[in-house]
């Protein structure tokens, strides 16, 4: 029975050398399948993991990278042909996974890896807004760096002088204290002049002018400033880069009320002359398309729930009629 035993074993080991073998050669077949005949050209291949940061010179002394023979049809056009004299000085953008083929970008200086806010803005021209906004009128702190924001103001109808105002000597309504017409005196010529409706006169009234709250359907004047501005920072925090991931501090210190906003020039003049108390901030998200949004008319007597074709907040993205059968 043993001998039985030994030779059922020693025929499973011959078989299993012969699979083995088998297999080893046709590995090898597929290899010279592949390379028959193919040119080829020199890479340098990661071997090990290089964790963002490595400096190039240390991966090259550490064995990180080898150089390895493949057809040159596989070959990046920006492949590294010479880590020692191209990646002199530089260090891994990202971290680098193994068996991936070295190329232009892989690495770059040191002080890209360190970019701080003023080069993120020097890359695009842009200048910085910064505001403070509480829960509400921040999307509830829900505001991370690099995400996108449409800007609302948000300030109330003044409904006392919506009565006959006060006239100067040619008929129309006397003067503010500094000089100009307020949203009072506005409202004022759109009530004596249906042609004049604020705030915009060519288009006139839809209903009668609201002389007090009790009579207005909308309290507050409520006007998009701007969309899809890009949000880049939060606090103290800068968006991450590519790899990165927040400490428990981090993440703590990107909540809060203090936003910074990425813009023109004049789109700092704007907001800081509308005054931070007046924004409002809402969430969109990177897809997000800005459409010309029009003021709401402030003489509107019905609710949209009250309208036809205007029911849900969504209306504007449904089908209008049913689907055909």
């Amino acid at each position: 029975m043993n001998s039985r035993r030994t030779v059922i074993l020693i025929i499973a080991i011959v078989v299993s050398a012969l699979s083995a073998f088998g297999l080893s050669q046709y590995v090898k077949n597929l290899e010279d399948d592949v390379y028959d005949g193919a040119a080829l050209g020199t890479v340098w291949v990661v071997q090990t993991e290089i964790p963002k940061g490595t400096p190039a010179a240390e991966a090259i002394a550490q064995g990180l990278i080898q150089q390895s023979e493949v057809p040159v049809a596989f070959i990046p056009a920006t492949s590294i042909q010479d880590p020692s004299v191209e990646l002199d000085n530089l260090v891994a953008v990202v971290n680098l996974p193994p068996s991936s083929f070295l190329v232009a970008g892989n690495f770059v200086a040191p002080n890209v890896i360190n970019t701080g806010i003023l080069d993120r803005l020097e890359e695009r021209g842009m200048h910085t807004v910064t505001f403070t906004v509480d829960q509400v009128s921040g999307a509830a702190f829900f505001i991370e760096p690099g995400d996108f924001v449409n800007l609302l103001t948000s300030r109330p109808y003044e409904f006392a002088a919506a009565e006959e105002p006060a006239t100067g000597a040619d008929g129309e309504p006397a003067p503010t204290a500094d000089g100009g017409g307020s949203l009072s005196d506005l409202i004022g010529q759109a009530y004596r002049d249906p042609t004049k409706a604020y705030p915009f006169p060519e288009e006139g009234l839809v209903g009668p002018i609201p002389t007090s709250p009790g009579q207005a359907t909308f309290l507050n004047e409520v006007r998009y400033v701007y969309q899809k501005a890009e949000v880049i920072a939060v606090g103290n925090s800068l968006p991450l880069d590519l790899g990165e991931s927040a400490t428990i501090e981090e993440q703590a210190a990107a909540r809060g009320g203090l936003i910074t906003l990425a813009v023109p020039a004049e789109a700092v003049q704007i907001i800081l002359a509308i005054g931070a108390e007046n924004i409002y901030l809402s969430l969109v998200p990177s897809s997000y398309e800005p459409v010309p949004i029009l003021p709401l008319d402030f003489t509107e007597q019905r609710l949209p729930g009250e309208t036809e074709g205007r029911l849900t907040p969504y209306y504007a993205t449904e089908p209008t009629t049913a689907p055909a059968e």
